[in-house]
């Protein structure tokens, strides 16, 4: 796996981040890793929502910036969804030095219970992070950018608000012009990221330009920035990750796509409000 934000090894003077569960987390981890529950959150783009995000962030960087430690090495279950986005905002935070372990778990290690649970505080006034657009962002700019959809087909085409436990009456769709590359499909069979030569490949399939401005949505967020990460590496200048996401943007009166109503029969689907410009029927 030859990807830079990829550290297959721990050393000794790491400062460790687990995101798999809580109850995962508690039963065992690294010893010395922490725990921070708000990274598998869901964040809009109003003055709130911004705070809460930012307030965390700024705080595990303080407690990494405490530990005189080199550097942030982050481990879930394997290279996944939420220990990607805690590398992804820390290195918008500012840490370069900030990597994902590539490493399935069980990790090779000392292993603990974990009791370094933190819930930091929401900050009192959010400050930008880098590689993180808002949907004002989205709306000023939709026409401008090019769009990638991490979601799942299903999702991508309208059949479900999202992957896991979708709730009836939820809202479905994606954004305008919004191009499809299921996460999934970042990974090989054996659930290891794909060789960087091949997401080349891939990528080269899509009508996008690496000058051009590429932001990244999913449902919540999460999925999103593995993609971003390996689009930096792939030689795209201008990556960001939309964290509202649909999420987010169902809510809004902003144009979307293959709109329907989850668990609606057939005649109400039909009839779901439809904003926006033509259906893409192929990507």
């Amino acid at each position: 796996m030859n990807w830079n934000f990829l550290k297959t090894e721990i050393e000794p003077g790491d400062f460790l981040i687990d995101c798999r569960s809580q109850s995962a987390y508690e039963e065992e981890t690294l010893e010395g890793a922490y725990y921070y529950p708000f990274i598998k959150k869901a964040f809009g783009s109003d003055a709130e929502s911004q705070k809460k995000l930012y307030g965390p962030m700024a705080a595990v960087v303080q407690e990494f910036q405490k530990s005189k430690k080199a550097r942030i090495i982050v481990f879930d279950e394997g290279m996944g969804m939420f220990s990607t986005r805690m590398v992804y905002l820390l290195r918008g935070m500012g840490i370069k030095e900030a990597y994902v372990l590539g490493q399935k778990w069980p990790a090779t290690g000392k292993k603990a219970k974990g009791e370094l649970k933190i819930e930091p505080p929401i900050a009192d006034k959010a400050k930008p992070i880098e590689g993180v657009v808002d949907k004002a962002f989205m709306e000023r700019n939709l026409t401008k950018l090019q769009i990638f959809d991490a979601r799942t087909m299903d999702e991508y085409e309208g059949r479900l608000p999202r992957l896991t436990a979708p709730e009836e009456g939820t809202l479905c769709g994606r954004l305008p012009g919004a191009f499809l590359w299921d996460w999934r499909n970042l990974y090989d069979g054996e659930a290891n990221l794909i060789e960087r030569s091949l997401f080349k490949k891939r990528l080269n399939g899509f009508p996008f330009m690496p000058e051009r401005p590429t932001v990244i949505y999913d449902y919540n967020g999460a999925r999103s920035c593995l993609l971003a990460l390996m689009l930096r590496e792939a030689g795209y200048i201008d990556v960001t990750t939309y964290q509202g996401s649909w999420f987010e943007w169902r809510k809004s009166n902003l144009p979307k796509q293959a709109v329907a109503v989850f668990g609606a029969k057939q005649g109400a689907a039909a009839a779901a409000p439809r904003v926006g410009g033509v259906d893409r029927k192929k990507v």
